[in-house]
């Protein structure tokens, strides 16, 4: 949480709305530059993938973090860590349209002279930073790697994370982001899966064995 305050509020201060002309992110308009040079031969349905591949990769994650939930039954620990951090997935679509609302940095598709887009940019007041496909993706992933790591096995988290990565250049390639809006979407969303697993785990570890799953805990040895 503490780097959605810092983030937010370097945005502020060194001016979001002119990304191309600040110290801190001119890089990522020339990077989007050049994605958008580089895809502007792209035929029109280039934007209809793109757009897919970033819901399609949302529906993965969700789908890996089911598989993940049902490997891990019986296991206490394993549900509990990936139901507190899978909820993280909620906190950061909330999480990220208030920094959105804070920092109204402008879409770069409307932003930028010149550039064509693959997909339609969003109208005015729909803000930029930062992605909230992007923020959703990392939730989900970090998700998937906490409740892997616990199950034993680490090769679904490795799968995942390369999932959330592809559904945040999925976001530039379609012109509606900027490369740092991505950045900061995953920052985000890893660090509120984490903080609501860390906040949560014990409550759902509670939840998980009252409602009949999980193991229950261990007696203490008697002498």
């Amino acid at each position: 949480m503490a780097a959605l305050i810092v983030a937010a509020g370097v945005l502020a201060v060194f001016g979001p709305a002119d990304v191309a002309d600040n110290p801190v992110f001119g890089w990522s308009s020339a990077l989007y530059r050049d994605i958008d040079t580089a895809t502007a031969s792209w035929g029109a349905s280039a934007g209809t993938i793109s757009d897919l591949v970033a819901e399609a990769g949302l529906v993965a994650l969700a789908a890996m973090l089911a598989v993940s939930l049902w490997w891990g039954r019986g296991e206490t620990r394993t549900l509990a860590v990936g139901l507190a951090a899978g909820a993280g997935a909620a906190g950061s679509a909330l999480a990220t349209l208030a920094v959105k609302s804070v920092v109204a940095e402008e879409r770069p598709c409307t932003a930028l002279p010149g550039v064509h887009a693959l997909s339609e940019c969003p109208p005015l007041g729909d803000w930029s930073f930062p992605s909230n496909h992007s923020g959703i993706a990392a939730a989900l992933a970090t998700a998937v790697v906490l409740a892997g790591y616990a199950a034993g096995r680490l090769w679904m988290s490795v799968l995942a994370a390369v999932t959330a990565v592809i559904v945040g250049i999925s976001r530039v390639v379609s012109g509606v982001h900027y490369p740092h809006d991505v950045a900061g979407g995953l920052v985000f969303g890893s660090c509120i899966a984490l903080a609501f697993a860390v906040a949560l785990t014990p409550v759902a570890a509670t939840v998980v064995r009252r409602v009949g799953f999980g193991t229950p805990p261990r007696e203490p040895a008697h002498s």
